[in-house]
């Protein structure tokens, strides 16, 4: 046991090279240090470097953005909010639109710093119906009706993530992933693309919000309003991924309160309403 213990040792100081100094400072640490201890103590060294791996990953703000300098735009994606389907649309709409992956704002700015005098515009959603769009796409084994090459990715996607997260099963309820939302294993100083924050993913340099965001729920007129103050030609928006559970027009807000009902408990409203409250305040959005 203590020789075990000394290799642990010696290991956790190559892997406290990896901790960030924000997640150390911040109020997750304390708790992620107790499971690591305690891991440690009952001598599952593989799970202690799990929980070390997961905390360091740094938050994920590298969705896709799209800059066009003859329309002088830019836009953030915010995943799970028909970012498939507003992607597709200015790339069909803008011939010059130059696609950033796994690229912040602050990196895209630094690398295209006249796009800072740009429009800059993004989409969010109700906190709920996004997280159970996850959830549902994340657990379903037909992920978005995906086939061949594609299904195979979202696979090994799905499958990277798992390995990386901690502490959420890939057979997790609803309601047990709302739970899971609130460890530090997901919370915003380390989170994934998905269920980061919003108000996260969107901001710019010094906490700026993009000049225009718009809203799922009302997609199609919002993103006409985009087209028309950028003067881009007119063109629909194309449903790429109807598991998400995008619907055209007012009928994106009914379809998502019928999906809700069975799952939506009053535990699952209250942990997602503390753990996305800012962003039910970007969206001006209420519990449904």
């Amino acid at each position: 046991m203590v020789a075990r213990v000394n290799h642990a040792k010696l290991h956790w100081r190559e892997e406290m090279d990896v901790f960030p100094a924000g997640l150390i400072a911040s109020a997750s640490w304390p708790a992620v240090a107790r499971d690591m201890a305690g891991a440690l103590l009952r001598g599952r060294l593989a799970a202690a470097w799990r929980m070390a791996r997961a905390a360091a990953r740094p938050p994920d703000l590298g969705a896709e953005k799209i800059v066009s300098r003859q329309y002088r735009y830019v836009w953030l994606c915010n995943p799970k909010v028909a970012s498939r389907s507003i992607m597709a649309a200015l790339l069909e709409s803008t011939p010059d639109a130059e696609v950033f992956r796994e690229t912040s704002a602050a990196e895209l700015f630094a690398l295209r710093p006249q796009a800072r005098s740009y429009y800059c515009f993004a989409f969010v959603r109700h906190p709920f119906t996004r997280a159970l769009s996850f959830h549902t796409e994340l657990h379903s084994s037909h992920s978005c009706g995906a086939e061949g090459a594609e299904r195979q990715a979202k696979e090994e996607k799905r499958r990277q993530l798992f390995a990386h997260v901690h502490g959420l099963a890939e057979t997790a309820s609803f309601g047990d992933y709302c739970r899971w939302l609130h460890s530090p294993y997901a919370s915003d100083a380390v989170a994934e693309r998905h269920f980061l924050s919003q108000h996260v993913q969107l901001r710019l340099a010094e906490g700026r919000l993009p000049d225009f965001i718009g809203h799922f729920e009302n997609l199609d007129a919002d993103f006409n309003q985009v087209a028309e103050r950028l003067g881009l030609p007119k063109t629909a928006l194309p449903v790429l991924n109807t598991a998400a559970g995008w619907r055209p027009a007012h009928a994106a807000l009914n379809a998502a309160r019928s999906a809700l009902s069975g799952q939506l408990t009053e535990q699952c409203k209250a942990l997602l309403a503390t753990r996305y409250a800012k962003d039910l305040e970007l969206g001006g959005y209420s519990p449904l």
